[in-house]
Order: structure tokens, then C-alpha cells, then sequence
């Protein structure tokens, strides 16, 4: 709109596990870690900390991963909201197809995610997901399904790159 390129956006840094919660304009490119030091750093107990929010964020593994124009949020969370979910085997309760925003099958979809039989993914409509993570918050199991079709998504993507790049 202004003609000029993208470099800072407005950050927010929140959840029990950071020491002073803040929004933040900060430099794309910035480091996680650098933008969790200037607010206070993370308290002891922080279990996991999300680019994005409690249902769609995405995990970070490491604190040494940039900031970039897409991250909106970062969401730092303790043992309390984390726990340990065990999983458990589907109950085919159907909980995550009432769920479902776009009317996919995530019980289907799951079970064929967890034998990697992502070519058969493709039969139920995978690439229409908007992993929004209704599913698996829904799931009396446990069973993270948008997380496996995240997964099942990147590799699909992936093998279609190569077909078209082979002819």
C-alpha cells in the first residue's frame, strides 16, 4: 500500500510462562530468544513456547529461530497449561468430524496419518485443511491429528515438487 517493504511488525508476547508480557514492535529477522530476553526472559516452569495461539500456534523447538512476518504472537506456556495428554486409541466418537470447519473426515484422516498412507490422504481432501486444531482439541483421546496433518501436508507437498520438477 505505501511501496515500502516489510520490516518490523507488531508482536505480542504473552502466557504464564514469560516474566513481563508485552506488545512489542519488532525487527523481522529478530531472534526468538532476543525478544523473550527483553521481556524479562522465561520463567523456570515454561514447558513450550507457540508462534501463534493456543489452537493453530506452532511449536518452537529451538530459541534461535527469527521472527518473521507472519508471526503475530508468541504464546510461552508453563507445565500447568501443557501437561501430559496421553493418547489414546480412537473411540470413533466423531467428535472431530462435527468439529471439522470444512467438513473433513479427521478421524479417517488420522488413521491414515498414523500408517503414513498419505497417498490415500489426497482421497479425503488433506490439502483442504485449515488446521485449525478443532479436531484435536475435541478429541477425548488425545490424538493430535492436526499435528499429523501438518506433517502429511509438508510431505505431500514435497513428493508433488518432485514429480513436477522430474516431468
Amino acid at each position: 500500500k505505501f511501496g515500502q517493504p516489510l520490516i518490523e511488525r507488531i508482536v505480542t508476547v504473552t502466557g504464564p510462562g514469560i516474566e513481563r508480557p508485552a506488545n512489542l514492535m519488532v525487527p523481522i529477522g529478530t531472534r526468538l530468544v532476543d525478544v523473550l530476553d527483553y521481556c524479562g526472559g522465561i520463567k523456570d516452569n515454561t514447558r513450550q513456547i507457540l508462534f501463534g495461539g493456543p489452537m493453530m500456534g506452532s511449536p518452537q523447538l529451538h530459541l534461535d529461530v527469527p521472527i518473521m512476518k507472519g508471526t503475530s504472537g508468541i504464546l510461552c506456556l508453563t507445565d500447568e497449561q501443557v501437561g501430559v495428554r496421553e493418547e489414546y486409541p480412537c473411540i470413533r466418537c466423531l467428535r472431530c468430524v462435527d468439529a471439522c470447519p470444512v467438513y473433513l473426515n479427521p478421524s479417517r484422516l488420522g488413521a491414515l496419518a498414523k500408517i503414513r498412507n498419505y497417498e490415500e490422504m489426497m482421497d479425503f481432501h488433506i490439502i483442504d485443511c485449515v488446521e485449525c486444531g478443532s479436531c484435536s482439541y475435541v478429541c477425548p483421546s488425545n490424538i493430535p491429528l492436526v499435528q499429523r496433518f501438518r506433517v502429511a501436508k509438508v510431505l505431500l507437498r514435497e513428493k508433488q515438487a518432485r514429480q513436477k520438477k522430474a516431468g
